[in-house]
């Protein structure tokens, strides 16, 4: 998707604009909460399908399955607090900012895909182990690595829009200070 500064600058104009008029709104807990509580159970669960095989040849398969459950709800745990951030923060813009902003919109399709890409890395890293029977272990470092990659990857794709305006427009907003679409032409955007 090819975007332009003046996409991104008219963009925030009509933000800082509907910002004006428009009350924040504290969502609930379990409607930011639900995508990461469903994350955290889904990683735990496939985990738990990956982990444990029909049979244990000793105790140490047993050992590494519990041990890779229990690292899959720790990471599972960490990406709970970040989307459960992250949708408390999207959450709380106004609905019409939420539909119509083309970089809310781009965030969130970006941050889909990227998710999508993460999941259907770890499915297939799963099913791979599972089927060759490769150790246990080995998927809870794969949870990981793809996360860290997905991670750095999609900060860079996101940095080429410098989008730090456009969360410090956010922020005031949030903290309840007076916005004002001139104070835009001053700003190097």
């Amino acid at each position: 998707m090819m975007i332009t500064k003046k996409a991104i600058n008219d963009d925030i104009a009509f933000i800082v604009a509907t910002l004006k008029h428009k009350e924040v709104t504290i969502p609930s807990f379990f409607s930011c909460a639900a995508p990461g509580l469903a994350v955290m159970l889904g990683m735990i669960l496939w985990q738990g399908f990956v982990a444990y095989p029909l049979t244990y040849h000793d105790k140490m398969s047993k050992l590494f399955a519990q041990g890779s459950i229990g690292f899959s709800f720790f990471l599972g745990f960490i990406i709970f607090f970040v989307l459960t951030n992250m949708r408390g923060k999207y959450l709380a813009l106004p609905s019409n900012i939420r539909e119509q902003s083309l970089v809310v919109k781009l965030v969130k399709r970006k941050s889909m895909i990227y998710a999508g890409i993460w999941i259907a890395v770890n499915l297939f890293a799963g099913v791979l182990i599972k089927i060759l029977a490769f150790p246990v272990m080995i998927s809870c470092g794969m949870q990981l690595v793809s996360l860290v990659f997905i991670f750095l990857i999609s900060t860079v794709d996101l940095g080429r829009y410098d989008l730090a305006v456009f969360s410090s427009v956010i922020k005031a907003w949030r903290d309840g200070d007076k916005l004002d679409p001139e104070q835009l032409k001053r700003l190097d955007i």
